[in-house]
Formats: structure tokens, sequence, C-alpha cells
């Protein structure tokens, strides 16, 4: 059992992290002020940064998923009740960064990006789609018999 949680638990933080590294790569060139400029080694060493956090996130949500549901490998029955858990929870955390980060400065967005209530639409759906695509991808693999 511990062994199976471990494999989902890397699993979900790689899958997360690589999606998130992808994200945060294309969104803050589109969307954010300053970062078409910066010098190319402080950029991904940023985007790097900025995506563990977002995978520890995706991670979070997890474990709160495995105690809600009382059930360490719930990402093997991940069903449309799970997938809004995560899609609301991931809206949630990111609704409170973006407000956050908005309101001491920490950055800005460009006129491309489409926003709701001063808030972009980008980084409001990020955890949600990713955290939700990892765990999507984590369940298909551990239903897969090598899991077993």
């Amino acid at each position: 059992m511990l062994k199976k949680l471990t494999h989902q638990t890397i699993l979900i933080f790689i899958f997360s992290y690589l999606l998130n590294f992808l994200w945060e790569s294309i969104h803050a060139v589109l969307f954010y002020t300053g970062h078409q400029t910066m010098d190319s080694s402080f950029f991904v060493r940023m985007i790097s940064y900025v995506s563990f956090m977002d995978a520890l996130i995706v991670l979070g949500i997890f474990i709160s998923g495995s105690i809600l549901w009382r059930e360490l490998e719930w990402v093997k029955k991940y069903d449309s009740r799970k997938i809004i858990y995560t899609a609301i929870i991931g809206f949630l955390i990111a609704a409170i960064i973006e407000a956050k980060a908005l309101f001491f400065k920490q950055w800005s967005y460009n006129e491309l990006m489409p926003t709701i209530f001063g808030m972009g639409l980008s980084p409001l759906v990020q955890l949600s789609v990713t955290g939700v695509v990892a765990i999507i991808i984590t369940s298909i693999i551990s239903k897969n018999e090598k899991f077993k």
C-alpha cells in the first residue's frame, strides 16, 4: 500500500511540475509585463521555482483529497466528483495567490491577459487544469497492472 501511494505521489508531483512548467513558461511570456526581456537563466530559474511550488500545491490537493475521502489511493477512482473537487480547490488557491500578488504588486499583466475582477484568467485556471490533468495521468498509470 505504501509503495503504491509513494508511486502515486511521485507521479502526481512529476506530471504537475512538468505541466506547470510548460504553462508558466508560455503564459509568462505572453501575458506578463517584463518577462520577455528577462535574462534567460533567471527566467528558467524563476519558472522552475514557481512550477515546483505549483506542484507542491497540487500535491497538497491530493493529500487533502486523501483525508477527505479517507482513501489513500483515491486517484484510481478519479470520477467527476473528484475532478470537480480538484478544480474548485485549485481555482480557490489560485484566486488567493493572484489577489495577494496583485495587491502587493508582485506582478502585472499586459494587455493580452484576459481578466476577471482584475485577476488574470490564465493563472486563475492553471492549478485546476494542471492538477486535474496530472491526477488523470497518474490515475491511468496507477490502474496499470504493474501497480496492482
